[in-house]
């Protein structure tokens, strides 16, 4: 089974998690900026897309990571700022990252307007409070190389705040690699996640590109009018993890209530992932 546990990379950038702003020194702030220069390429290859509203306690950890990405390709980062009233735009912009502004929040409205303002053939789509493995990049972009490819989506972690991971963390993480596994070969766009997903930007503009208004869901219902187009890969490998917060998985639950409730409801989907979605 595959080992999700945060390597060491991504346990030292949690560590901004917990740590005020104004207590992370200054050459720190520096030290980033001059690593995220690489990204105001004029022509790049690709685009990473960071989609991020009301992240002021994840941003700077989030494009810290991209900060640290082994990559040679020309690439440009584009932060989204979705009507946010705290620091994530005033951060962004410390660290030298380009911002484009979309008030109206949503999740369709924030990737539609980075895909609008995106010059790569390629978008890589991000989110503001994950944190991504140092060959993300390479990783998502080079499925591309096959023409067939429009998209590529990767496997989901968790990261925790005190970078401790207990087994029923490692118990959920895996069955959700099963799930995602089991579904991808007929409904693969269930496994298409904004938060770590790459595609052909004129292909999705082609066809009319997210559909404002949806609320979540936006990244699914691309995938699903681009499947038609071409292949979409699931790549499950350590190197394309995107690592999230558990916030959206908790709430005010336990693990073990969070764990059995989604294990139920997948357990009464199975039949249907063995045929595609009309």
């Amino acid at each position: 089974m595959p080992n999700f546990v945060p390597g060491t990379s991504i346990q030292k950038l949690v560590e901004y998690l917990s740590m005020p702003l104004e207590d992370i020194r200054p050459d720190d702030w520096i030290k980033r900026r001059q690593q995220l220069a690489r990204y105001q390429n004029p022509n790049p290859e690709c685009s990473i897309v960071m989609i991020a509203r009301n992240e002021e306690r994840y941003i700077f950890a989030s494009l810290a990571s991209f900060a640290e990405q082994e990559s040679d390709r020309e690439v440009e980062l584009i932060l989204v700022n979705n009507g946010s009233t705290d620091r994530t735009k005033e951060i962004a912009e410390r660290l030298g990252v380009r911002v484009v502004d979309q008030p109206k929040p949503g999740w369709a409205e924030a990737r539609q307007a980075g895909l609008d303002a995106a010059k790569g053939e390629i978008i890589l789509s991000a989110d503001g409070d994950n944190l991504y493995n140092p060959k993300w990049t390479d990783t998502m972009a080079n499925h591309f190389k096959d023409p067939k490819v429009v998209m590529v989506c990767s496997q989901y972690s968790f990261y925790t705040f005190d970078n401790k991971y207990s087994l029923g963390l490692q118990i959920y993480q895996n069955l959700r690699w099963v799930n995602s596994k089991m579904r991808h070969a007929k409904r693969p766009h269930l496994n298409c996640l904004g938060g770590s997903l790459a595609y052909r930007a004129e292909l999705a503009r082609s066809i009319g590109g997210f559909t404002l208004g949806v609320g979540r869901g936006e990244d699914g219902d691309l995938a699903f009018r681009m499947q038609e187009k071409g292949k979409i890969i699931f790549d499950d490998s350590r190197a394309a993890y995107s690592h999230s917060s558990l916030r959206n998985v908790l709430i005010d639950e336990s693990l073990g209530k969070t764990l059995m409730d989604r294990l139920k409801t997948h357990l009464r989907r199975i039949p249907e992932y063995f045929s595609k979605q009309s």
